[in-house]
């Protein structure tokens, strides 16, 4: 038999064999979840799971967060990756407090002990709408006192929001990296100077003078501040420690005690004279725009400026008992700028008083005599125009031209006072409660009577005069009861005074008021 000579089958049968049998086997596995069983086998790999029931947003974020063996969700382990990055709360103002080191500036207001140094340092300029200068001087001569402790004692009560006073809290401030004034245990802030009447309704009460140029169409017209230190209060009554003065909280300045006394001693128009003012005049302007411009915020104040540099004045005073407009140093020469008389302040612009108005006809100062009579808070004001809002404005003429009484020599208790009411002159007399209602029949002043006279006349020349026991009460304040003579006969005019006499002779004059000058 013949063997054969070509290739093998034998390998090829080998290998379909083995080929059918692998295709057969394949073909009996169970039918499964593909994608559980290769999350569940490669990431077992990586970590080792819990034997609960995960899924893979879990199972993703447990390769970065250690997750405890129980059910969670994506929302938690956010929170928890969060907390664990968040640094712990600190009291930052305690913190700050604690390492005084690290605050970059430390802020000690500078104490002004002069007049020349508070004008020099200028905090709140010199011309108007400033009013700080006006509020100092209120503060430091009204509205404070000193007791018989020597301490400075408040008026008012600032917790009641009199004047506008309310809380200065002092708190830190970022821009200062510091805080503005002190911080001391048991010292209390308060202050004033915001007049807007809106936000703090006792600003109206405040004097005319410390008002008369707030306008909300100025600029600046409402920064200035005062703020007072106080320690403690007896009885309503509030010390005044420390005075600070300031530009709408920017560091100021303290006022020094030496500096108040200073100011005491000094009339508002003094004091403003010495704080650069040219003239002191009681006037103030209203800024108008030009015809046919509306009023900007930011535009110039010319006109008041230009009154201001002219010591312009326009008012209303007595002469023999009537009202004359008075006009001083106008700026413009006009020949239709006419000045009116108003019975108050309140009146509108066109309820000036019949007959009692005049054209300035070019001239730039001059006066008119009305026939109208004058009484308290009668006002003048100054108009460019026909029909047009005033450019300026007198106060309200005051009873005692807004002066002070006077006190009889070496005697405390009396105070004489020469004031008027419509036409009349007459005479406020102010004696101490502590003298009680019959002092009439058991003082000294007995015999004591007051007289009217002309500046510069002999004791014996007056023009009428009534004994101090014929006065009536009309009144009282805290301190005192108040008369009056109620009988005199001659009307208000320039240059009258009031002499108060001991004895019913000429010799023993105990007092003697400021001649009229409004």
């Amino acid at each position: 038999m013949k063997s054969s000579s070509g290739p093998s089958l034998w390998p090829l049968v080998l290998f379909i064999f083995s080929l059918l049998t692998g295709l057969s086997a394949r073909e009996e596995l169970p039918i499964t979840n593909l994608t559980a069983e290769f999350n569940r086998i490669s990431l077992s790999r990586q970590i080792e799971l819990p034997p609960s029931k995960t899924n893979l947003n879990q199972t993703s974020l447990s390769r970065q967060v250690e997750l405890p063996p129980l059910k969670t969700n994506l929302n938690q382990t956010s929170l928890i990756r969060r907390v664990k990055l968040t640094p712990p709360r600190l009291n930052f103002t305690e913190e700050f407090n604690k390492t005084p080191v690290s605050r970059p500036v430390k802020l000690t207001p500078p104490t002004i002990h002069t007049i020349q140094d508070l004008r020099n340092i200028n905090v709140f300029g010199f011309q108007p709408p400033s009013h700080g200068f006006a509020l100092l001087w209120w503060l430091c001569s009204s509205e404070t006192y000193i007791d018989i402790n020597g301490d400075t004692v408040l008026r008012s009560n600032p917790n009641a929001g009199h004047y506008g006073f309310h809380h200065f809290y002092n708190l830190f401030d970022n821009n200062l990296g510091d805080h503005l004034l002190p911080v001391v245990a048991g010292v209390h802030y308060y202050t004033v100077g915001n007049l807007n009447p809106n936000t703090h309704p006792g600003a109206i009460n405040l004097p005319y003078d410390v008002r008369r140029y707030y306008n909300r169409n100025i600029l600046n017209s409402n920064s200035e501040r005062l703020i007072i230190s106080n320690t403690w209060v007896y009885n309503g009554v509030f010390n005044v420690q420390s005075i600070y003065i300031t530009n709408h909280y920017h560091p100021g300045y303290e006022i020094a005690p030496n500096l108040v006394a200073q100011i005491r001693n000094l009339n508002l128009g003094n004091f403003l004279n010495a704080m650069g003012y040219p003239s002191y005049s009681p006037a103030s302007c209203h800024v108008i725009p030009p015809p046919g411009r509306r009023r900007k915020r930011e535009a110039s104040d010319w006109e008041c400026i230009d009154m201001l540099k002219s010591e312009t004045s326009v008012q209303v005073v007595a002469r023999n008992g009537h009202a004359t407009l008075l006009w001083e140093n106008i700026p413009w020469n006009e020949y239709y700028s006419w000045v009116g008389l108003y019975n108050s302040e309140t009146e509108g612009d066109k309820n000036y008083i019949a007959d009692a108005w005049q054209w300035t006809y070019n001239a730039q100062s001059g006066s008119y005599e009305t026939s109208t009579q004058i009484h308290p808070g009668m006002q003048a004001r100054f108009f460019r125009r026909e029909y047009a809002r005033f450019v300026l404005k007198s106060p309200g003429i005051d009873e005692a031209c807004w002066e002070e009484p006077v006190q009889f020599s070496n005697d405390e208790n009396f105070l004489i006072l020469l004031v008027f009411r419509t036409y009349y002159a007459g005479v406020k007399l102010y004696i101490n409660k502590s003298l009680g209602s019959n002092w009439q029949y058991k003082d000294k002043y007995y015999y004591g009577w007051v007289g009217f006279y002309y500046r510069g006349a002999p004791n014996n020349s007056y023009r009428s005069w009534q004994w101090l026991y014929n006065f009536e009460k009309i009144g009282e304040n805290s301190d005192y009861n108040v008369y009056t003579d109620g009988l005199n006969k001659d009307g208000i005019t320039a240059d009258l005074e009031v002499r108060v006499f001991c004895n019913n002779g000429y010799d023993c004059l105990i007092a003697t008021t400021p001649s009229w000058s409004c």
